[in-house]
């Protein structure tokens, strides 16, 4: 094959070229790559004649990340079109390819799931004699991850020839059966899976072969006992697979120590910071009547305050392209949301009790752009996949620095994009306390993340999976596996044997000197503790006639207020309770406007540092807000608009 260096020769055809057969089948291995000009005699295979083409296309070098991996993975790469890498890529696959415990923080959207996943996907396809079981753990908190996560692995595990499935709650049995008898090399899970796993006899043999554990979201689970009980259970599969690489994919986090140690314990742990120090366009407003607020407030029963804000929201989303309205509580979801829906057709609610038809009906419209904007909790504050977002908007303080920059970071993800947001404040205090966690969050002044430490309700329910692994288990070989792991790192041997001694006084183990071993009570204690999240018993809410569910509701709302006849709000409209049944509330939409329920567990805390700013901002523009310097001053600092610091 003759190479042409004179660049003014141009390509002929060259999109059909590249798709006929002979490119693939022969020319392909043959093109110089050296990125220089060449010239490609095509053979007159499928329909091109025979002619000689002169090209000028230059042969993209992968970056030098993507050049460490599997030649398999390369040639997907570049099937897809990546030759470069993001910065989570850059700084975390090389790492990740030497076999490092790693932590990678980087803001969502930046490809730091990819960077965990290629290095794996690479591990799998070097294995000279692959044994059979699970290779690779891939562990997120929620099971709208799992889901979002199998969707983008589909395509990598068919073109590299390596199986990918989900485990969760909603795994069917025959299912779990399957995946026992024939494991995948890579299971996405969530915690409380992990635990349910490592009772079977099959499924803890499949663990044998563990390699990798990846924890997506890492911050979230770390403050959790979700996390203490997911740090316990990684310790659980070492005794079974031996030691294995760690890798914690985390967003921006005050003290990244911290949450490296709960990933690996007294482990080596290199944390990766590709976060490129983010600069945030944040600034805090607070809507005041106009002319015409009052006409809409009686349109939306409400008072002219609440349809400033509404209409100051919509003034918003008209002005950009695809909009993520953040609120703290799903009631506020709910009641936002159903004054919408008076008003526009392209905003719809996404929340964690809307039933997942529903969620995923809403998320894929997003992404296809017909819906301009989603009201949400954070149920959208982590990594789900919904496309593009210009800006994001927080409905009230946030509460935390973190979940600020969290819900803005979803916007802008393209690297020479600035993470837009404004906080809707609703009066004096609310001001103050956005104002401090905005600069705070354009600072990059984090709260640090407080491990759960010592939880004795999940050791005791580690104990009892201990016995259920292990048979009859020594006391001693039990206190280092559990102190082994983070949270109970400083548990004195004392505690745990009074642990064990309670355990033994509700008969659900047998105690010796030396050992202790399960009682025929422990089986059913541990599958009915398996999730540490607070059990409340929901009521599903469903259309009568079509059947569709649409999501739950508390119990105690159910009992309290569910009476035959009344209405209340869910995804945005209102419903009428025709029947409820076993567990079931069978509702009709009716056209009305209606309070929305509230649901167990709704409150964020503020940590202390930032209410002590809250006083310090409100002294100093009480001492410095009477000049136009010092009011410019303060407007600057704390990313103030003139209402709003005229409220405060």
């Amino acid at each position: 094959m003759a190479t042409h260096k004179n660049p003014i020769i141009q390509m002929v055809a060259i999109s059909f070229f590249m798709d006929s057969p002979c490119f693939k089948e022969g020319a392909r291995n043959k093109i110089n790559k050296t990125g220089e000009f060449y010239i490609v005699l095509c053979c007159g295979i499928g329909p091109l004649p025979k002619y000689i083409y002169a090209v000028s296309k230059k042969r993209n070098k992968m970056t030098k990340a993507f050049s460490m991996l599997h030649p398999l993975v390369k040639d997907a790469l570049e099937k897809k079109g990546f030759y470069s890498q993001t910065l989570p890529q850059e700084r975390g696959i090389p790492a990740i390819v030497k076999g490092r415990n790693v932590v990678i923080i980087a803001r969502t959207g930046s490809g730091k799931t990819e960077s965990a996943l290629l290095p794996i996907f690479s591990k799998i396809l070097s294995l000279k004699e692959p044994k059979k079981g699970i290779k690779a753990i891939y562990v997120a908190p929620l099971r709208a991850l799992n889901r979002d996560l199998l969707n983008r692995l589909k395509w990598w595990g068919e073109e590299l020839g390596i199986d990918v499935q989900v485990r969760h709650g909603d795994t069917t049995q025959y299912e779990r059966r399957k995946q026992a008898l024939s494991p995948p090399d890579i299971l996405i899970t969530t915690p409380e899976t992990v635990q349910a796993m490592l009772t079977g006899r099959v499924m803890r043999e499949n663990l044998k072969t563990v390699r990798t554990v990846v924890v997506d979201e890492v911050h979230e689970l770390a403050p959790d006992k979700r996390g203490t009980q997911l740090s316990v259970g990684l310790e659980r599969i070492v005794r079974l697979s031996g030691e294995f690489q760690r890798i914690g994919l985390s967003a921006t986090v005050g003290a990244p120590s911290e949450i490296a140690g709960f990933l690996c314990g007294s482990r080596p742990c290199t944390i990766i910071d590709a976060t490129a120090k983010t600069m945030f366009d944040i600034r805090v407003e607070y809507p005041v009547p106009e002319p015409g607020d009052e006409e809409l407030a009686n349109t939306l029963s409400t008072t002219p305050q609440t349809a400033a804000r509404v209409r100051r929201i919509k003034e918003l989303v008209d002005k950009n392209e695809s909009v993520l309205a953040f609120v703290n509580t799903r009631e506020m979801a709910e009641a936002l949301s159903s004054r919408f829906n008076l008003l526009t057709e392209d905003v719809d609610v996404h929340h964690s009790s809307l039933a997942k038809t529903v969620r995923i009906d809403t998320e894929k419209r997003f992404k296809d752009q017909e819906l301009k904007c989603i009201i949400c909790t954070s149920s959208m504050e982590l990594g789900i996949d919904v496309g593009t977002v210009s800006l994001v908007i927080q409905y009230m303080s946030p509460r935390q620095v973190s979940r600020l920059i969290q819900r803005v970071g979803r916007s802008g993800h393209r690297y020479d994009e600035t993470p837009t947001g404004v906080i809707i404040a609703l009066e004096g205090d609310d001001i103050l306390e956005s104002a401090v966690i905005a600069r705070r969050a354009r600072a990059h002044e984090l709260e640090a993340p407080l491990v759960y430490e010592e939880p004795f309700d999940v050791l005791a329910h580690q104990l009892l999976g201990l016995s259920m692994d292990m048979g009859d288990v020594s006391r001693d070989e039990a206190y280092a596996l559990v102190t082994r792991a983070y949270p109970y790192r400083s548990l004195t041997r004392e505690r745990f044997d009074a642990v064990l001694e309670l355990l033994a006084s509700l008969r659900l183990i047998w105690l010796e000197e030396s050992s202790y071993h399960k009682s025929k009570f422990a089986l059913t204690y541990y599958f009915e503790n398996l999730s540490v999240i607070p059990d409340v018993k929901k009521y599903r809410v469903v259309e009568l006639g079509s059947n569709r569910s649409i999501g739950v509701l508390d119990e105690e709302f159910v009992v309290d207020r569910a009476n035959i006849g009344m209405t209340f709000v869910i995804k945005g409209r209102a419903w009428n309770v025709i029947d409820v049944d076993e567990g079931v509330v069978f509702v009709e939409e009716v056209a009305n406007i209606a309070a929305a329920p509230a649901w167990e567990g709704e409150l964020i805390p503020v940590p202390y540092d930032i209410a002590q700013e809250v006083t310090t901002l409100r002294t100093s523009i009480s001492e410095k807000g009477s000049t136009i310097e010092g009011r410019e001053a303060l407007c600057s600092e704390y990313a103030l608009e003139g209402a709003a610091f005229d409220e405060a």
